[in-house]
């Protein structure tokens, strides 16, 4: 509240001075040219003198100028008495009747400390719209070098696609128009994101230089700038400067050497990190695009797509690995010495593989000539699952808690443990991130899913939460694989479900309904267009489009 010695200040009347015939009666009017106050008879004299007839008066309370300072209006619910206190609690401008009648017990201040004080901030408003402007401006301009950069490296990579195309035969170019199309894919991406970053830098640059203009034309000496700087203050906050654009990662080309015996490694592999976010999945898109039944009838371990037409499957106690088309047309067997287990792709030179016999090998297929070689003897510890990363680093589950990570030579470069748990299956996601299948007080159909770190400190665990509000409850987890989104597909051969896991791992959707018809999956293979080939215990193979 204010102290007695404001209030004597505000009781004190105001009064004006005629400048013409120093009256104080009557003084109302005020010459905005002039900048001088009139009485109501100087008034009518001013206004009919041949030099002044034209000039602008108005009513005292409404003037507009009057040197540096500023002067009250008229209180539109007391006429005749000027706002000449402001209600800090109400954020009015009042006058003395006011004060006495509503805001009496309110904190208040006389009219002309609040105006220096506003005056104050209307400054400081003004500078936080300019260095805002330069931000938008500079961050347009970062866009627009990144974009420039982006696509020139498109256009190097894409002479280099040609370049290579032109030293193979008829037959690459599939394998070439495919890359090709996903380059267009990732510019088209990015064309999209650098469009709607610029667009809204641009938009608030248009907004905010709007906003400058208004301050700039502001009249502060007008009572009318409360209102002005009422808006910059409620404004300003909504454009929010610490907000920044996802910058691209560049992708990279990598050419191979020319053997015509594997056309893809002769073309080159496009290598690229996930730009954007994938949307989750509505099983109501998911469409079976074929299914078949391998002639051995059993239970289907792994699952490998090489391209968005064929897989390599390792079935149960089969000594071999067979290559089939997505119409379950066997292409291609290679007869084995051992029943293999679990396989992971190499590129689209090698197949690792671990045995069904429990044994402390990881073994490698070369596709060139296919000879099986030993990649890797990871004694004391037996090789289960399989998966290699982003980074060319294979993972292998034990039947312990423990992980054994190898390099593409085949030798030991760390191990990881997670918990206490037995670990049956492992998936290497993005760099750093990794994710297991662990069993539950060793039961078969209590498992869970914990996603950890490069050291196996664990980051997340799934136990069955699902996006509808439901839970999941004793779940048989399998075979999983993971998509460029860093989603995860996880079948669930006791619930007859494929789950898919977002990256942040909280709650899954379930990508399978009842018309599927998928019964007991026990492996998922994700191929280069994205779709999931699933494979179920008695042999059969689902293909889904998403």
């Amino acid at each position: 509240m204010a102290s007695n010695r404001s209030v004597r200040r505000a009781q004190e009347p105001v009064t004006y001075t005629c400048a013409l015939c120093d009256s104080k009666d009557g003084v109302r009017w005020y010459c905005n040219d002039c900048q001088e106050n009139l009485c109501d008879r100087c008034k009518e004299t001013h206004t009919r003198g041949r030099k002044t007839k034209n000039d602008d008066v108005v009513s005292i309370g409404e003037a507009n100028r009057q040197g540096d300072k500023s002067v009250p209006e008229v209180c539109k619910l007391h006429p005749g008495k000027l706002c000449d206190l402001y209600c800090s609690d109400c954020n009015l401008l009042i006058c003395l009747m006011c004060l006495s009648k509503t805001h009496k017990h309110h904190n208040w201040k006389h009219f002309e400390d609040e105006f220096s004080i506003k005056k104050q901030h209307f400054k400081e408003h003004m500078i936080a719209i300019s260095v805002k402007i330069e931000h938008f401006k500079n961050e347009t301009s970062e866009r627009h070098r990144v974009n420039e950069g982006f696509n020139d490296n498109i256009d190097t990579m894409r002479k280099e696609v040609n370049s290579q195309r032109t030293k193979l035969k008829a037959e690459v170019d599939y394998i070439a128009d495919a890359i090709l199309a996903e380059l267009s894919a990732l510019e088209k991406e990015e064309s999209a994101m650098y469009k709607k970053d610029c667009q809204r830098s641009e938009k608030n640059f248009k907004e905010l230089t709007h906003l400058l203009e208004q301050a700039e034309t502001a009249d502060t000496s007008s009572v009318s700038f409360f209102e002005t700087e009422r808006s910059l203050r409620t404004t300003l906050p909504l454009y929010d400067v610490n907000v920044k654009y996802v910058s691209p990662k560049q992708p990279s080309f990598v050419t191979g050497s020319i053997d015509r015996v594997l056309l893809t490694e002769m073309l080159g592999e496009l290598h690229h990190k996930n730009q954007y976010e994938k949307t989750d999945i509505d099983n109501k898109q998911v469409q079976r695009l074929s299914k078949f039944t391998v002639t051995q009838q059993t239970i289907i371990h792994g699952i490998c797509p090489v391209d968005d037409s064929h897989a390599w499957l390792s079935i149960h106690k089969y000594q071999g690995l067979v290559l089939v088309n997505k119409e379950g047309v066997v292409k291609e067997t290679v007869k084995l010495d051992f029943c293999p287990y679990m396989i992971a792709m190499v590129g689209t030179t090698d197949i690792l593989i671990t045995s069904y016999d429990v044994c402390t090998y990881v073994y490698k297929l070369s596709l060139h000539n296919k000879q099986v070689t030993t990649f890797a003897d990871i004694k004391p510890h037996r090789a289960r699952d399989i998966s290699i990363n982003e980074r060319d680093e294979v993972f292998v589950s034990t039947f312990t808690p423990d992980i054994v990570v190898l390099n593409q030579s085949g030798t030991i470069i760390r191990k990881v443990s997670i918990g206490s748990e037995i670990i049956r299956y492992v998936v290497g996601l993005s760099p750093e991130r990794l994710c297991v299948v662990q069993t539950i007080g060793g039961s078969l159909s209590d498992r869970n899913i914990k996603i950890t770190d490069e050291l196996g400190t664990v980051i997340l665990q799934w136990t069955g939460e699902l996006n509808n509000g439901q839970t999941v409850g004793s779940m048989r987890l399998c075979k999983m694989s993971c998509d460029k989104y860093d989603r995860l597909f996880v079948p669930d051969y006791k619930n007859n479900q494929v789950y898919v896991l977002q990256r942040d791992g909280k709650k899954a959707v379930c990508l399978l309904d009842q018309k599927h018809g998928v019964v007991k999956p026990t492996a998922v293979g994700l191929d280069t267009c994205g779709n999931v080939w699933i494979g179920c215990s008695y042999g059969t193979v689902h293909v889904m489009g998403l």
